[in-house]
């Protein structure tokens, strides 16, 4: 940091302890230079003023070097981030008095209920004092002997940030491999440790895409090596004793493929290896079988634009879930062990229109769907028993509310557990007796000085611009007036077919408790009614996204929850692109909007395919690269575009500068144009994180004091 930018913080830090300094003394916003970069594209010129803010050296960002290329760059963002912090000053008590709620309503010493694995339960327990959890298990019984087999928080020590990206126990119940991250990247580092001595093995798999899976012999691992993109290029398998030089390529991914992700799933049955390619539009699954690798890979289905295939392994037969032949509600096609190819498949369960089969777990007596009824948006779990074909169904009452079906470790089993929860009720985990039907309640999430009965709940629906029907999910204390003077927190997604489940968040209550309606949205580019909601959100009809996040808050305007300039919208990621377009399509609705991980810069971004998400992406927004069409579509509505001479609502835009997802740039620069042409004076900020990527903060506590500074912002710029 310069001299001028640090002497600028110890004169911030000394004001906030001297009031009458405080008032004088005053700091302008950070105004970007302009510098014009021309770029002509399927015969058009436009001019990006603000791309210098993109620098050369972005990679190593991604790996927490911040060695700037351009210095220039780093120090408009370190005064972007002292005038945030200046901004700011003057609701660090609100923000502490924020914070000490939401730790009074977590539960610090917690632990999940025990999932059964072979002759272990495995499960996880929480620590007031510690950021991270610890993992544990019992041999043979609940009552046994604690052993505490990976301790994140002694893996996190001294490391200013620790992501565990993924972990798989070994079928012997002697082996955990794991993958982590430092930086907050897309990439893991694997290490393997023996359960016996509490070690690891001397060496680590780095630049991985996380992904891995166990062979049945407990000896060997398979994982997914990354590419430049960070997409996955090949697939390896290693002999945990011998180290790398043991490794063996086992898929190689095609030429015409590099554009898809890649990874390995290992089947509930631990038969099947999976290696799983996809994008946004499509997806191709080969299969391994471990007891007979000799075999070799099998295609069991091979890439089809807009087509999706999910398999499963239960009893006699593989299952599979698509949407192939336009069935866009899906269904189950099935074939036997030893033909899996797509000739030989037959139909097992028709499409059912009106409901959208979203996944397929088997066991090896059982099939479970998880099922969306599309009218209600609401999610049941249906039970086959493959031996009777008798059929039953889970569904819960209340007006909005939350399925998770978890399944099981152990392929033969008798029981398997789901989740369950709505803005109203704290997780509940439920264990299921297949043969039965009897789902037991073993564990309800303590929300301490939480009272379920002092809230309302309520799901309503949104006529939209062209007559659909949006579900709106609406919580609020239960004695509120809904007179129309209420300020309304509006959240959504929206994008890659992510329905947003209403599930519980004691997040909310601190929102709640002053007053606010919480709201989630459920626009179509989710699947909250069904593959077809999804489909009328992408591509060519991405604006009905934004137009129903718009309908929605009219239509509160209209109930009588809120009026003008009470709402306040907040979306991540996907739905960070939704806040950007709707403050610039209907800014006169709301006093503040907040964007987490923003992607504003829609046509550039999607137009370079040399970053990591765009080729995948293509079949999402379109390509605006050869297509003239998607070019057209995606300019009209892309934020970081279409911000204008008007009245903006006040915004804060949350950003990681290791963010390899959506690259920090993309919020800067939206930043810096909405200071050039905006003709308000509302707060405008953009919050960058010198050390974090797109998920934010790892320790639990730090994440807390990111959305502590969150309402902070509300309640200042929506008073």
């Amino acid at each position: 940091m310069n001299f001028k930018i640090l002497s600028l913080l110890v004169v911030i830090s000394c004001s906030v302890l001297n009031e009458n300094k405080d008032q004088t003394m005053t700091l302008s916003a950070p105004k970007a230079k302009k510098i014009a970069h021309e770029i002509n594209q399927l015969g058009e010129k436009r001019v990006d003023y603000y791309h210098w803010l993109r620098d050369k050296n972005w990679q190593s960002f991604i790996k927490g070097d911040l060695n700037f290329h351009n210095p220039k760059i780093k120090e408009y963002l370190d005064n972007e981030v002292a005038y945030t912090e200046y901004k700011m000053r003057d609701t660090k008590d609100i923000q502490d008095k924020i914070y000490q709620e939401l730790i009074l309503r977590v539960n610090e010493s917690d632990e999940t209920y025990p999932l059964k694995y072979k002759e272990y339960f495995y499960y996880t327990k929480e620590f007031k004092e510690l950021n991270y959890p610890i993992f544990c298990r019992k041999k043979n019984s609940l009552d046994s002997e604690e052993e505490v087999y990976f301790d994140v928080n002694e893996e996190a020590k001294g490391k200013k940030l620790f992501q565990l990206k993924a972990g798989a126990i070994s079928p012997n119940n002697r082996f955990y491999a794991y993958a982590y991250n430092l930086t907050g990247s897309m990439s893991g580092t694997i290490k393997v440790r023996d359960l016996k001595t509490g070690r690891d093995f001397s060496w680590e798999i780095p630049n991985t895409t996380a992904s891995l899976a166990w062979d049945q012999d407990s000896e060997h691992l398979f994982y997914v090596l990354r590419d430049s993109t960070g997409r996955g290029k090949a697939v390896y398998k290693i002999n945990i004793f011998k180290g790398l030089g043991s490794k063996k390529l086992i898929f190689d991914k095609p030429k015409d493929r590099q554009a898809m992700f890649m990874g390995v799933r290992l089947s509930t049955s631990e038969r099947f290896l999976s290696i799983f390619l996809s994008d946004q539009g499509s997806n191709e699954i080969y299969l391994l079988d471990l007891e007979n690798e000799k075999r070799g890979l099998r295609l069991l289905a091979s890439s089809e634009n807009g087509v999706n295939y999910y398999f499963t392994h239960a009893g006699d037969h593989i299952y599979i879930l698509t949407n192939h032949d336009k069935a866009t509600d899906f269904k189950v096609m099935r074939t036997t062990l030893d033909k899996i190819e797509k000739e030989n498949w037959t139909l097992y369960l028709s499409e059912q229109e009106g409901f959208y089969k979203d996944s397929i777990s088997g066991f090896k007596d059982y099939l479970v769907l998880e099922i969306k009824n599309n009218n209600k948006a609401l999610s049941e779990i249906l039970v086959i028993n493959l031996k009777t074909g008798l059929k039953k169904k889970i569904a819960m009452k209340e007006d909005a509310y939350s399925i998770y079906f978890k399944g099981a470790m152990d392929y033969d089993t008798q029981n398997v557990r789901y989740y369950y929860q709505s803005p109203l009720t704290p997780k509940q985990t439920i264990d299921y007796d297949l043969e039965s039907g009897e789902s037991k309640i073993k564990k309800i999430k303590n929300i301490p000085h939480y009272k379920k009965d002092d809230y309302e709940l309520k799901r309503e629906f949104a006529t939209g611009h062209d007559g659909e029907k949006i579900p709106l999910t609406i919580i609020y204390k239960k004695d509120l007036k809904l007179d129309g003077t209420n300020r309304v927190f509006q959240y959504a997604y929206g994008s890659y077919g992510f329905g947003m489940p209403a599930s519980f968040n004691s997040k909310r209550i601190p929102l709640l408790e002053r007053g606010f309606i919480y709201v989630i949205v459920h626009p179509r580019g989710g699947d909250d009614k069904g593959h077809k909601w999804y489909l009328d959100g992408k591509m060519m009809n991405k604006k009905n996204t934004f137009l129903d996040f718009i309908s929605a808050s009219k239509h509160l305007i209209k109930q009588g929850y809120t009026s003008k300039k009470k709402i306040v919208a907040n979306g991540g990621s996907a739905g960070g692109l939704l806040m950007g377009a709707v403050a610039n399509m209907a800014p006169e609705l709301y006093c503040s909007i907040v964007a987490d991980v923003p992607f504003v810069d829609v046509l550039n971004t999607i137009s370079d395919e040399s970053l990591p998400l765009t080729p995948p992406e293509w079949l999402e927004w379109g390509n605006p690269i050869t297509n003239k069409e998607h070019y057209d579509y995606i300019k009209s509505y892309s934020p970081y575009d279409n911000v204008k001479a008007q009245a903006y609502p006040s915004m804060l835009f949350n950003s990681g500068i290791s963010d390899e997802q959506v690259t920090y740039w993309e919020p800067t620069k939206m930043v810096a144009k909405l200071r050039e042409l905006r003709t308000d004076d509302n707060l405008l900020l953009l919050n960058m994180k010198m050390h974090s990527g797109h998920a934010g903060a790892s320790k639990k506590h730090e994440s807390l004091k990111e959305f502590a500074f969150d309402v902070a912002f509300i309640l200042k710029t929506c008073p």
